[in-house]
């Protein structure tokens, strides 16, 4: 299997980074599994806490964890190895274009770390990066596996 490949970070409007990464991996023979993740990393903050909600930070890092993650991947099956490259470099171009302008609104931040402590009192999947290495998951937002996707 292909390790996670960064494949290039870009500045949106709003301050944030939007990460692309290479998550493809073989499949039989040459072909592959083309999977583009696109990534935006929000960490909680005074700035990117939801205004309509009472909450204080802490409270809001203790239910969803110090960031919430934004991902999207797109998917491609079997597809021939000289043909990966180009099909990255399509698919990067598409999500960017379609996305950059959304991620990058003044008010995603809030509206985003908004639905994730909704959807996490629903008890709903929430979006959150798994804890550093060596740090313990206890304590650490949503319980593991717990991923939003668009």
């Amino acid at each position: 299997m292909m390790a996670r490949k960064l494949l290039s970070r870009q500045p949106l409007d709003n301050g944030l980074t939007l990460e692309l990464w290479n998550l493809s991996r073989p499949v039989a023979g040459d072909r592959w599994q083309v999977v583009l993740e696109a990534r935006v990393a929000i960490p909680l903050t005074d700035a990117t806490r939801p205004r309509q909600l009472k909450e204080n930070l802490p409270e809001l890092r203790a239910a969803l964890g110090p960031e919430v993650v934004f991902s999207q991947k797109e998917v491609r099956h079997f597809i021939a190895n000289r043909e990966v490259e180009g099909l990255l470099e399509e698919m990067a171009s598409r999500l960017v274009s379609s996305l950059k302008s959304y991620l990058g609104h003044p008010e995603f931040p809030q509206d985003l770390s908004a639905r994730c402590l909704r959807n996490t009192r629903k008890n709903r999947a929430c979006i959150h990066r798994e804890p550093p290495p060596g740090v313990p998951r206890s304590g650490w937002g949503p319980p593991p596996g717990t991923l939003f996707q668009a």
